[in-house]
């Protein structure tokens, strides 16, 4: 039986105590007027199909007190869960933020800050030769040919295909990451872009996955897990019990 009482879950809690008492699903539907397929979505944690909290609460306490459970504790662990439901959503939402959208506010921002440094050039030299900011900037601008030519002459031999070289070897390098769990704690993972996968960990559990471009993790407890990637440890910013996102490599 589920006594934990750090555990995120409480549809595994109700469930744990229902099962040891032998009482069946069936039994508690009648007791409570409780819908089968709503018990079944407590036990299974569906956040996504459940009513609006204010039910769910009331549906937790009808339920804990048919198998003789906590009430109180059942709507405890409900609470936190979804707390990091949210969290999680949230995070994910940001995540897909428009690349469009992404790319022009990191333009302006670049754009702004380019702008901020040449006005604090040109009025540096202002003040320290009493030059005007046009002819300070016209000066900046044209330049005699061969000095252009010298330039290029300079930095032209230090073309050539390392980077490319560096690069390829980088993308065929498979990012291989292991999970060990140390306490109980819920993850949701996109691996290279794609549909994210969730897991439901307990203390002991491991999972291994394989990326080509990298991970973004969803932790629901920060403290509760181990990370390893292609046998390097990986530090997981955060406290147990909190929830963090976290992008490999």
């Amino acid at each position: 039986m589920t006594t934990d009482k750090k555990s995120l879950s409480f549809g595994r809690y109700l469930q744990d105590i229902r099962l040891a008492k032998g009482i069946s699903l069936e039994t508690v539907s009648e007791e409570t007027r409780i819908r089968m397929d709503n018990l079944l979505l407590l036990e299974g944690e569906n956040h996504d199909k459940l009513p609006d909290e204010v039910f769910v609460k009331g549906f937790l306490r009808a339920f804990a007190k048919a198998i003789d459970a906590d009430g109180d504790e059942a709507v405890r662990r409900y609470q936190i869960r979804l707390k990091v439901v949210k969290k999680l959503a949230k995070s994910e939402a940001d995540l897909k933020m428009p690349a469009g959208k992404f790319w022009r506010r990191l333009l302006f921002c670049i754009g702004a800050l380019l702008f901020l440094i040449v006005l604090s050039i040109l009025a540096a030299s202002v003040l320290k030769k009493g030059s005007s900011p046009t002819e300070l900037l016209k000066e900046n601008i044209e330049q005699p040919a061969d000095i252009e030519n010298e330039r290029e002459a300079t930095f032209e031999p230090q073309y050539d295909t390392e980077p490319a070289i560096v690069q390829m070897n980088n993308k065929s390098e498979k990012l291989i990451l292991k999970i060990t769990a140390i306490e109980e704690t819920w993850m949701k993972i996109i691996i290279d872009g794609k549909k994210p996968n969730e897991y439901y960990l307990k203390a002991g559990d491991q999972v291994e996955l394989e990326a080509t471009l990298g991970y973004n993790l969803f932790i629901g407890n920060a403290g509760g897990v181990r990370l390893l990637l292609n046998s390097e440890s990986i530090e997981v910013p955060g406290k147990s019990g909190q929830v963090v996102n976290l992008k490999i490599p």
